[in-house]
């Protein structure tokens, strides 16, 4: 249930909803496995994987959603091959070679034809909206894969006003300056990895991990005019994360000091601990938010 990574959106204060609402609309776009033809599925399931029967898992004002997709995977060898073979079927049966819309029309027959026997695959996306705090969170690696969440949500709710994080300042930039004069925010300590990217030259990058950040040879990099487009960071001894220009939060991890407070929460069912561990991790990113916001202005 942990969230591994982070895309935020800040939700508009004039939107409101609750756990009945959400529920009701959700229920309209329930997922249902794939069709033998269809090559993708998407639906909203509970969030509670075992046993679960609510679409909406609420936690006071926060409220958990899960949207499953199923898709059908064709590896592209095996299309062609059977492509192959078809195309050299029928140029034999025709006499002539096929030309180029033949054989597209061909490549649609069979793949088609193949659907119904590939293999399917699953995967389960979680957010929650924090009405208090005025978050949409969603445990997405990048803001492309989030907007599939937010698009589908969007597409049952009739409005979602969200927009992704804005801040003042660049956080390439303060990013950058943190390193550079070894001056970080008191709730932060710099981790030991970090990528760096000339902004002069597209696709240019320097990886370092396993480095000590604080060292000359970190700062070297910086006064050559690479600046920092990935930094790994603590946040007040309970996150480890790795914070991405773009705002978006990479390999997200709940220290030893969190886990331990989970723990000691008793928990007879899966389901109690599955609202425990919301709980905390909610409660959690509702401090560790605003000092993200705080840090770029």
């Amino acid at each position: 249930m942990w969230f591994r990574n982070l895309c935020v959106y800040q939700l508009a204060d004039a939107f409101s909803l609750d756990a009945a609402r959400l529920e009701d609309r959700l229920s309209a776009g329930i997922f249902h496995p794939v069709g033998g033809h269809d090559p993708e599925s998407r639906g909203w399931v509970p969030p509670l994987e075992s046993g679960g029967e609510q679409l909406v898992h609420a936690s006071g004002q926060r409220l958990m959603v899960c949207l499953q997709t199923e898709t059908r995977v064709l590896p592209p060898a095996v299309v062609r091959e059977n492509v192959d073979a078809r195309v050299a079927e029928r140029e034999e049966s025709m006499g002539r070679p096929l030309g180029r819309r033949e054989k597209a029309r061909l490549k649609e027959e069979v793949t088609l034809d193949l659907l119904p026997r590939a293999f399917t695959r699953s995967k389960r996306s979680y957010a929650y909206l924090d009405l208090e705090g005025r978050w949409l969170v969603v445990d997405a690696a990048g803001w492309r894969e989030a907007e599939l969440l937010t698009d589908d949500l969007r597409a049952l709710l009739g409005s979602l006003p969200i927009r992704p994080l804005q801040t003042e300042s660049a956080p390439h930039q303060v990013m950058t300056e943190w390193l550079a004069h070894d001056r970080f925010p008191s709730d932060i300590e710099p981790g030991e990895e970090a990528v760096f990217e000339d902004p002069g030259t597209e696709g240019a990058e320097v990886r370092c991990k396993r480095q000590d950040l604080r060292s000359g040879e970190i700062r070297g990099h910086i006064k050559a005019g690479k600046r920092v487009r990935r930094l790994a960071l603590t946040w007040d001894g309970r996150i480890d994360a790795v914070l991405d220009s773009d705002l978006s939060i990479k390999r997200l991890r709940f220290t030893d000091v969190v886990q331990s407070d989970a723990d000691d929460r008793e928990a007879e069912t899966a389901a109690e601990r599955f609202d425990a561990d919301f709980a905390i991790m909610t409660g959690e990113l509702a401090r560790f938010l605003p000092r993200l916001i705080a840090w770029f202005g």
